[in-house]
């Protein structure tokens, strides 16, 4: 049974269009396939792939043509489905496996080929053997046509030797994607790239970073109390090892490092890799006692707790301060060392 007619973030038209639960789980958000296909713009491309169709979409908009090939008859019939209720005419749907030779065949030219290798939904730990097909063989036999390829990798996986750019993609703060651009696509060793809607106009702003050799991560000196400001470090710089060069792009020192990332500074900085921005209100000793004065003098009502706390005693210790407060303003509290660091969201 097809969810068609019911609305869902991934897609502004997702109303009108054929799929299941399980396949929007794995299908792009519909504001990283047009980024993506801005990037692999050309004549002919090939996907690989392509599931109910939300990046085959996307390319059909910025190329010629568009190969679309999937294995999965029922995503591959909705996929064309959906083509027909959004107007798209210049994709060609191809149903199979992508490795089959008679399948290479239909598709022998191409400018660029993208693939979205099947992933197991059960897997705990994402590790380069689950992909499947496996990198190397979609590199062999698609490098006969094209060496421009890209591939969508799971951004979990650290390890990953394979000669490519390495492109780390998060949509409204969270990590979101990884793609892999082989050959003629690599612009750089490793990239990080932040996508976010602003207005009605459904208007996509990007930024971009890429790696530089010479850039050299400054940290901050004292790893208990921050400068004047806070800042919480988007996961995509952190995934893509880009922390020196985020450090030289905003003058910022790293802080700290750990389940959350965070550069300091006394002057204010603006910069889209800055997740939160806070104004530092109080470094104190950890102490309830110390804590609460501070909080107290400084009109907070709420409490949110950013040191490492049992998830389950999280609402007892936030309730344990919010009840002995009586002001209107929202606090951050961590823990660094032996220091409590009280901050303001800006």
């Amino acid at each position: 049974m097809d969810l068609s007619k019911k609305s869902h973030p991934k897609h502004s038209r997702s109303e009108e269009l054929f799929f299941e639960p399980e396949d929007i789980r794995w299908a792009t958000p519909e504001i990283v396939a047009k980024y993506r296909a801005e990037r692999l713009k050309c004549n002919i491309i090939i996907d690989l792939g392509c599931g109910i169709g939300f990046q085959t979409f996307a390319f059909a908009q910025t190329c010629q043509k568009v190969y679309a090939i999937e294995i999965d008859k029922r995503k591959i019939e909705n996929a064309q489905k959906n083509a027909e209720v959004l107007g798209l005419k210049n994709i060609e749907f191809i149903h199979g496996d992508m490795l089959d030779p008679a399948i290479i065949k239909k598709v022998k030219k191409a400018d660029i080929v993208f693939c979205d290798p099947e992933r197991l939904p059960e897997e705990e730990r994402r590790s380069v053997g689950s992909i499947i097909p496996g990198v190397d063989k979609i590199l062999a036999a698609y490098g006969k046509i094209t060496s421009k390829i890209a591939i969508e990798f799971p951004p979990q996986i650290k390890e990953i030797l394979f000669d490519c750019e390495k492109e780390y993609l998060s949509l409204d703060g969270a990590l979101n994607r990884l793609t892999l651009y082989f050959h003629g696509l690599k612009e750089a060793e490793r990239s990080a790239i932040i996508l976010s809607k602003v207005s009605k106009e459904e208007k996509i702003v990007s930024e971009r970073i890429v790696n530089n050799p010479k850039a050299k991560l400054i940290e901050h000196e004292n790893k208990e109390k921050p400068n004047t400001y806070l800042y919480e470090v988007d996961s995509a710089v952190v995934k893509a090892d880009l922390l020196a060069e985020l450090g030289v792009k905003t003058g910022c020192f790293l802080f700290s490092r750990g389940k959350a990332t965070f550069f300091t500074s006394d002057k204010r900085i603006k910069n889209t890799f800055f997740k939160k921005m806070l104004e530092v209100v109080a470094t104190v000793p950890f102490n309830e006692k110390d804590i609460l004065t501070s909080l107290q003098k400084n009109e907070c009502g709420k409490v949110v707790i950013r040191y490492s706390v049992d998830p389950q005693d999280y609402w007892k210790e936030r309730k344990n301060y919010e009840s002995k407060l009586k002001g209107n303003k929202m606090a951050y509290l961590f823990q660094f060392g032996l220091k409590a660091v009280i901050g303001e969201e800006i």
